[in-house]
């Protein structure tokens, strides 16, 4: 049976809400830039607090949101990503037979991916981040970043901190992406601006993201969609990812205890 009818009403429309935003959401790349349509202030700070609602340890909240409208900076980064975007796709160190399995292979026709596959190698897909409000993602990190205003967070491993931040802040991050769909805005998480150590310390220093205290795990872009985005790649079943007790024990071995 599927799960959602053995549910009360309103409990089943709530949850069949909730899986249609997530099953829905794509990564939204053919948009409307900035300056032809802009997404109200408001509908930035709703999704900025839909990010801040994520799950943290002790109510960490490691998290900081630098959104950038300034033209200049967008195109800065726009530019990061357009070089690193050439050197993967253009550049051979991904096959084309890489990308249609994992990245345009819903598209059945070979020409289709050819095509994709060849625009992606001019970089030219990544015009989408110039024409974006960029929203640039970072997490505090290690023991600086356990110093939570007043108090000190109980963590004696650097590297466990760090992880704990990050983990927390892209859970931030997916929210974000999941309420500016639902509010009709499209976004794209990507990070290919971030390529090199100096392409990072680039743009820390144009958003005065402080390290060692800071670290940008990524991007997130907002724009109203040029049109609906309907198909996307398939995602791996549950009973191909999800295993039963130990890794490599089949789901189907799963039994109620």
């Amino acid at each position: 049976m599927n799960v959602f009818e053995q549910l009360e009403p309103d409990r089943k429309k709530y949850a069949e809400t909730v899986w249609d935003i997530i099953k829905n959401r794509r990564a939204m790349r053919w948009i409307y830039s900035y300056e032809e349509k802009p997404v109200p202030k408001e509908f930035i700070e709703q999704i900025i607090d839909a990010g801040c609602q994520a799950p943290s340890p002790e109510n960490y909240q490691p998290w900081e949101f630098v959104v950038i409208t300034e033209l200049e900076k967008r195109k800065a980064i726009g530019r990061l990503g357009e070089i690193f975007c050439k050197y993967m796709f253009g550049g051979g160190q991904i096959s084309w037979k890489e990308v249609a399995t994992w990245r345009f292979g819903y598209m059945k026709k070979p020409a289709a991916i050819g095509i994709s596959t060849a625009l992606m190698g001019t970089g030219w897909l990544m015009q989408y981040i110039e024409k974006s409000i960029i929203v640039v993602i970072a997490s505090r990190s290690g023991l600086i970043g356990a110093k939570h205003f007043t108090h000190i967070v109980p963590i004696t491993a650097q590297q466990l901190a760090s992880r704990m931040a990050m983990g927390c802040t892209f859970m931030a991050a997916q929210n974000m992406m999941l309420m500016a769909h639902a509010l009709g805005v499209g976004s794209c998480y990507f990070n290919f601006p971030m390529s090199s150590p100096a392409a990072e310390t680039k743009i820390a220093e144009m958003c005065n993201i402080q390290y060692p205290e800071f670290s940008i795990i990524g991007f997130v872009s907002l724009a109203w969609p040029l049109y609906p985005r309907s198909r996307g790649p398939d995602r791996i079943p549950p009973s191909k990812k999800a295993w039963y007790n130990t890794l490599g024990n089949s789901w189907e071995n799963f039994k109620e205890e």
